[in-house]
């Protein structure tokens, strides 16, 4: 889900700057935002940035109606660089590819057609760090969209989506770290095999750090967690009749679990400085 941090709200500050008070006005008029009382500080006297605090002190955030206000003010932002560009005013995209990025990598969905902002789905979230240990993250690309697709729609299809992802996870690690598995092999001995490689097995945690030894063996029955649930409820296998108690909250449980696995995973498996390298070496 998108995220308004401190440099995605930058966005709009400096954008705002070069705008008049009225456009600010209609800007956020048109999305129904209220204006707010004075909003002044010592160290800004930016007329405009004042006008916007008055506009977003009288947004709740954390209230998803006005969340999607403010996207969707994003999104119009978005929409006017496109736009410029397309009639000549601005051939310069660099304002229009910051903003793409910055919102995407802070979990807005953008498209760079049309400038459409969107919250982002929920689901999985696997930071890019940990997505660029992998030469080819297509496959886990895919689990991560299925299951933003389907966690609120579909939960038993997220449950089975789940387990799936922490299934490719395993194998990419496992081939990046050159080693090989069966096709037949089950999650279990995949998902011990995989922290093996990189280190993570709970029995390779000296006595002293037996904290860690206790969260590493956690994570390993979070994940048979997921696989028994998935053969419980999941849509892999056929069923005389269809569990009816699988809710959007019991996926994304099971999503976050094996999120937790899978982030842990691939963000070892890139750190330069990981004891895997060093017992490699």
């Amino acid at each position: 889900m998108g995220t308004f941090t401190s440099r995605v709200m930058r966005l709009l500050a400096d954008q705002l700057t070069g705008t008049s008070v009225r456009e600010i006005d209609a800007l956020f008029d048109d999305r129904g935002v209220a204006l707010g009382p004075p909003q002044p500080k010592d160290n800004d006297e930016s007329v405009r940035r004042e006008r916007m605090r008055r506009y977003l002190l009288t947004l709740d955030l954390s209230d998803a109606a006005d969340a999607q206000r403010l996207t969707a003010i994003f999104g119009d932002g978005l929409q006017t660089f496109i736009r410029d560009a397309s009639v000549g005013w601005d051939n310069d995209n660099s304002l229009r590819d910051k903003w793409v990025r910055i919102l995407r990598e802070d979990g807005f969905d953008v498209d760079e057609t049309t400038g459409a902002v969107r919250m982002g789905k929920a689901g999985a979230n696997l930071t890019k760090h940990a997505l660029n240990a992998l030469t080819d993250p297509q496959s886990i690309h895919d689990h991560l969209r299925r299951l933003g697709d389907s966690v609120d729609t579909d939960p038993r299809l997220a449950v089975s989506t789940a387990k799936a992802l922490i299934e490719s996870t395993a194998k990419c690690v496992l081939t990046t770290r050159g080693q090989s598995y069966t096709r037949a092999a089950k999650v279990p001995a995949l998902v011990n095999a995989a922290q093996e490689s990189l280190g993570l097995a709970p029995k390779s945690v000296s006595d002293e750090d037996r904290a860690l030894r206790q969260a590493l063996q956690s994570l390993v029955t979070l994940t048979q967690s997921v696989t028994e649930l998935r053969n419980s409820v999941g849509i892999d296998h056929g069923a005389e009749e269809a569990p009816r108690w699988v809710r959007p909250r019991h996926a994304r449980l099971v999503v976050g679990a094996a999120q937790v696995w899978c982030q842990l995973m691939l963000e070892t498996l890139a750190d330069p400085d990981a004891p895997w390298r060093g017992a490699e070496s």
